[in-house]
């Protein structure tokens, strides 16, 4: 979504949402529950039908803006489940999904000073992106770093220490594959943190300097670690920006899946493990990358994968992206009913592909436990 979209220019797309409900669960025959907001009462309101309802009413001026309504936008947690599963929204002008008109409604919030605790921690951290310290979140070994490389890393912002860990597994990895790389990384935060929750007047001076310095790189694919800087950076960019016409990029986990197809890495341990794969919500229905971590965990000897009953396009949300207080302690009961579901499957290990994730699902279990959630990135590099 173009970041000067207001309310009057998605009135008509959210006006004809036929209030069906299918925004809220998956595929039949097994209709599992997506929406967490949604099922965590039950009321038409809290699904993306009630966003709709609540956007068109604010565009007409029948329904005040007050902080409940931002409260409610913020506890959204941005699963895209709501996108996956309604073709009808985004088939009108100006195609936007449900997500991005729930994140229209933030940009409300911030105009209106309705923003929920936390935020502004967040917002500064996000336009300094700790760019100092970001070359050297990832330490590549000089063997194997190069400026004429085809392949470019972006060192996303080590603002968290599931990103520092990831960083850290993910050199020992590269030094493994051994095909030449270059690092970028003098940019601060991508901005798809400022992005999801309405910080939208300072959005688009970073994300046009961000891209002064990228597009001289134009040609060369870009390997995110983080699904969210790759979603934002591929798709919001060239929304934005006249002279952005895209990028060529990839995940982590297609290139890992690469690698081990054409011998670049070998799993080395054989020792017998169970693991249960977590789909992160934007690297699945955002940038539908669903078989690429997959094919990366069965590439290593001994490692058998236990699919939970949500999978896929199906899966549930680790609810790290929740930051209203609508309902109290969302975030954490959804990171519980995930690891629930995760626990019941047997497996030994949790494996994610998203820095949020498992930073959320360590946030709900003690101490003793959390090295049960792993990114794919780290299980790899113990594996090889």
């Amino acid at each position: 979504m173009k970041t000067t979209t207001t309310l009057n220019d998605v009135r008509y797309a959210a006006s004809i949402c036929l209030k069906c409900g299918s925004c809220t669960y998956g595929d039949w025959p097994e209709n599992h529950r997506l929406c967490a907001l949604y099922y965590r009462d039950p009321c038409f309101t809290h699904g993306g039908g009630g966003f709709m309802s609540i956007v068109t009413a604010l565009a007409e001026n029948l329904l005040p803006y007050d902080r409940k309504i931002a409260e409610l936008a913020y506890t959204c947690s941005g699963c895209l489940a709501c996108d996956s599963r309604c073709s009808i929204i985004k088939a009108h002008p100006p195609q936007v999904d449900i997500t991005d008109m729930i994140r229209l409604l933030r940009f409300e919030a911030v105009k209106k000073g309705f923003v929920p605790r936390g935020a502004k921690r967040i917002q500064s951290t996000a336009k300094k992106g700790v760019a100092a310290g970001r070359e050297g979140s990832l330490k590549l070994p000089k063997r194997i770093r190069s400026d004429k490389a085809d392949s470019v890393i972006f060192l996303e912002s080590a603002s968290t220490g599931s990103q520092k860990d990831i960083s850290a597994a993910f050199a020992v990895v590269l030094d493994k594959i051994g095909t030449p790389v270059m690092a970028f990384g003098e940019t601060p935060c991508c901005g798809c943190t400022l992005y999801d929750y309405g910080f939208w007047n300072e959005l688009l001076p970073l994300m046009e300097a961000n891209w002064e310095r990228m597009k001289g790189l134009v040609g060369k694919t870009f390997i995110f670690t983080n699904p969210h800087c790759e979603e934002f950076t591929a798709k919001r960019y060239p929304e934005n920006i006249s002279d952005c016409h895209g990028i060529g990029h990839q995940h982590v986990s297609q290139l890992l899946a690469s690698a081990f197809k054409d011998g670049r890495l070998a799993g080395k341990k054989k020792d017998k493990i169970r693991v249960s794969y977590h789909d992160p919500c934007t690297l699945g229905r955002g940038l539908g990358v669903y078989d690429a971590p997959r094919e990366v965990l069965v590439s290593m000897g001994g490692v058998e994968l236990v699919e939970m009953p949500r999978n896929r396009k199906s899966a549930y949300c680790c609810g790290a992206k929740v930051l209203g207080n609508y309902f109290s302690g969302h975030s954490g009961e959804m990171a519980r009913e995930r690891i629930g579901e995760f626990e019941a499957t047997g497996a030994d290990l949790l494996i994610t592909a998203c820095p949020y994730c498992r930073e959320n699902f360590r946030k709900v279990l003690p101490d003793d436990r959390k090295g049960q959630v792993k990114d794919l990135v780290e299980f790899v590099a113990e594996r090889v």
